[in-house]
């Protein structure tokens, strides 16, 4: 097995004692600038963009790019892309002691090898032969993970000192994307686990809340009450379509909209209320205080109000208000339903009702001639935020 010291000194002997051409800015800007595109439009494909641009700009036979696969000395090396002659390799691999990369990250320099079918027998499997081979290092967050290596079957030129230029500069560039491009797909991937975490949570609270209803049935069976037994089913219910709808927007953010067709659309009254208000998501306590309330406020209506007779309707609407900050305000307007007043008591609905968006009140109702009409408003940035307790004693 070769020295590390001694390869590194016999690599600067050869580019030292061979004449160099005159740097090629302009063919090195080319292939950046094509690597660049490529990490615009098609970012899992720039390492074979790289080994083309290797096979130009150093007038290589072959190109190609050795990766780690884990750490240590018994670690592997996998070839996720080359170009050239050796294209059939791709996919491929090489243990980290039968290879040369092994020593290049050893050394974390850019080396040549000749006689590689003496020192690493493990190549001699490839064909063409390897008549001289340049590697240089593949650094992603400043750690050498891998080379870029530049191949020479024949004897139509060896390897000069602007070909350990070009190849360093493009293994750089090529890292930092490589970077990025692990980056993204690591986020991506994340989001589709938290997704897959969040389907099964939704999946156990379905459960747990079927089961809640079924112990409070069997355990209130004997009540007397059973409006106040089915009012407690019923808002289990609409908890459940909140946090299924928070459940699809990945607990983030729901729209406003969908929360109320929702809500309504549950009850059968849908074609009754009409829903307007622009674009607006709310974080997730907001969106399971709007679910509650809006419930409530339906609820009372099929009872007591509007609804409770043929002719009755509702709007339901919001606003966005930029006067002194921005406050989302909220509208819900009975009309066409028998004479309405406020109760002789408030019971736990009502208490929901009143509690608001952010469970800071701000609600008001009147009981006109005409129907109940209900206002509520919040500021936009509390009813958006991911309803974290010491950001709302902070605000």
């Amino acid at each position: 097995m070769l020295a590390t010291a001694e390869i590194m000194a016999s690599t600067e002997s050869f580019l030292d004692a061979r004449a160099t051409r005159d740097p090629d800015y302009r063919g090195e800007n080319a292939a950046l600038r094509l690597l660049a595109e490529e990490i615009a439009h098609n970012p899992e494909t720039v390492l074979h963009r790289l080994c083309e641009q290797v096979l130009d700009v150093c007038g290589a036979e072959s190109a190609g790019v050795s990766l780690l696969l884990n750490s240590g000395a018994d670690a592997d090396f996998y070839w996720p892309a080359i170009a050239g002659a050796w294209a059939a390799f791709e996919g491929g691999g090489m243990p980290r002691s039968a290879s040369p990369c092994g020593i290049v990250l050893e050394a974390d320099s850019s080396l040549i090898f000749h006689d590689v079918e003496i020192h690493f027998p493990a190549a001699a499997v490839g064909s063409p032969r390897i008549a001289e081979i340049l590697l240089a290092p593949f650094r992603v967050d400043g750690e050498p993970i891998g080379t870029v290596w530049a191949i020479i079957h024949s004897d139509v030129k060896r390897f000069d000192s602007e070909d350990r230029r070009l190849l360093e500069s493009l293994a750089r560039f090529a890292g930092a994307a490589y970077q990025t491009t692990q980056a993204n797909k690591a986020a991506r991937d994340a989001r589709a686990q938290l997704s897959l975490v969040n389907h099964e949570l939704a999946h156990r609270l379905k459960n747990m809340l079927a089961m809640i209803m079924a112990v409070a049935s069997q355990t209130l069976k004997d009540v007397t009450e059973r409006e106040a037994v089915e009012a407690f089913k019923d808002r289990l219910q609409a908890l459940g379509a909140a946090h299924d709808i928070l459940v699809d927007q990945s607990w983030v953010a729901a729209p406003m909209r969908i929360i109320a067709e929702s809500v309504i659309g549950q009850l059968g009254v849908a074609e009754r209320v009409t829903i307007n208000g622009p674009d607006v998501t709310l974080g997730p306590r907001a969106a399971l205080s709007l679910s509650l309330m809006l419930h409530e406020l339906a609820t009372n209506a099929i009872k007591y109000g509007a609804l409770s007779v043929p002719d009755g309707r509702i709007e339901f609407g919001w606003v966005i208000d930029d006067a002194l900050e921005s406050r989302l305000i909220g509208h819900w307007n009975e009309r066409g339903g028998p004479l309405v007043k406020p109760p002789e008591r408030k019971g736990f609905g009502s208490r929901l009702i009143g509690m608001g968006l952010i469970g800071r009140g701000s609600v008001k109702l009147d009981f006109r001639t005409e129907g109940l009409s209900a206002e509520f408003e919040a500021p936009l940035r509390l009813a958006q935020e991911m309803g974290r307790e010491e950001n709302l004693r902070g605000s």
